[in-house]
């Protein structure tokens, strides 16, 4: 992993999301002050129901644009319930690499949840759509959202495919009687069947003693979403210390809709801020969370990183302090990537380049037009 500067440009590897929802990217700003469950219960629930075909790719799209024009041509994305497979469809035209799974709930609101037997149907539908640079990975919500008979499923299907959920996010998530009854979260999951070296669990905030050392004996990994967890109110992961228990961590944004930015160097940064806290401050070299949030993530999901890379413009002064720094990918993290990218190329296909999106599809219909649609929904749901 190398960077290089000439003309004012910097190259150096693209950003992967390991964690994001491009079906909530139209919500943002939706969803203010509230903590994840009345969060959930009460505004992206209602919001997600609301979906249309249609609204459901002008959500893809504007997300993608953000990603693309801060460095990211890589991702894992939970989708919804319904209209995943236009998620699909939207990626695999603009030449991204990604893994996606509709979204598994059995259990909540009646307007959301299906049966599980409409759910194996659905996840072989949007699997099918799946192809080229796109895979496809099993996304249950999190333990609140999914029956017993749901994690069966998932713990009798293939090891290797990758598999993500919600993890010891919240405190009031950690009062469930079988997340109580089980010891923690985790080992709830590892109960279930759910861990391995192909699991990646979203936030694991709340942790219970001797969970880290699950976590690593398993292999799985952790998403850690800093921004969102912080206007959720529900924590700070302790990476340092996840880290020197032997727990592959890697670095997201989550949603729009609990982190009102799409921008991984964005979170990368926030992250090293919070590790300094949590730990030392020069207990993780740049380097390593550089790696966090691009190949460590690309590797964990099997993605072929051959033509891929991001250019930004530096200016002469910041040219000079990257040379003479005593960090330079700390630094290279550091800066404001969304105005600074110029060119992302994906495999050798320009996916970005200064400010157009060349593979993107054209809205369908207004973003206020969509904004619209799902939130006259949601209120008669909410």
């Amino acid at each position: 992993m190398e960077w290089t500067v000439k003309g004012g440009r910097l190259t150096c590897p693209p950003l992967i999301q390991g964690h994001v929802h491009l079906c909530q990217t139209l919500f943002r700003g939706c969803a203010e002050g509230r903590r994840l469950l009345p969060w959930l219960t009460r505004r992206i629930w209602p919001l997600e129901a609301c979906h249309t075909p249609e609204t459901m790719r002008v959500s893809t799209v504007l997300g993608l644009r953000e990603l693309f024009s801060s460095g990211c041509c890589g991702m894992l994305d939970m989708g919804s319930v319904e209209h995943s497979d236009v998620i699909v469809e939207t990626l695999r035209a603009c030449g991204a690499r990604a893994l996606i799974g509709n979204a598994l709930m059995d259990r909540g609101p009646s307007y959301l949840v299906r049966p599980l037997e409409w759910l194996q149907r659905e996840s072989e539908r949007v699997r099918k759509a799946c192809g080229g640079r796109v895979g496809y990975a099993f996304t249950p919500r999190f333990v609140l959202s999914c029956s017993r008979e749901l994690w069966e499923w998932l713990a009798g299907e293939d090891p290797e495919t990758v598999r993500t959920t919600h993890s010891s996010e919240a405190a009031e998530e950690m009062e469930d009687p079988s997340i109580r009854e089980a010891g923690g979260n985790v080992r709830l999951m590892d109960d279930l069947g759910f861990l391995g070296s192909r699991t990646v669990l979203a936030h694991c905030i709340h942790l219970t003693p001797g969970e880290a050392e699950l976590l690593a004996a398993r292999g799985a990994a952790v998403a850690h979403c800093p921004w969102a967890n912080l206007k959720l109110g529900s924590g700070i992961a302790r990476i340092p210390d996840l880290r020197s228990r032997g727990v592959t961590v890697i670095v997201a944004s989550d949603g729009s809709a609990c982190n009102n930015s799409l921008d991984a160097a964005s979170d990368a940064r926030l992250a090293m801020g919070l590790a300094s806290v949590t730990g030392d401050p020069g207990g993780i070299p740049g380097k390593e969370w550089f790696r966090m949030v691009s190949r460590t993530p690309a590797t964990l999901f099997g993605f072929d990183t051959e033509g891929d890379s991001v250019e930004l413009e530096l200016t002469p002064r910041e040219e000079d302090e990257l040379h003479t720094c005593d960090d330079p990918w700390k630094y290279i993290l550091e800066l404001p990537w969304p105005c600074r990218v110029r060119k992302l190329t994906c495999g050798g296909t320009v996916l970005y380049e200064d400010g157009e999106f060349p593979t993107l599809p054209e809205l369908p219909m207004t973003v206020g037009k969509a904004r619209e649609t799902v939130l006259a929904g949601a209120e008669r749901l909410a």
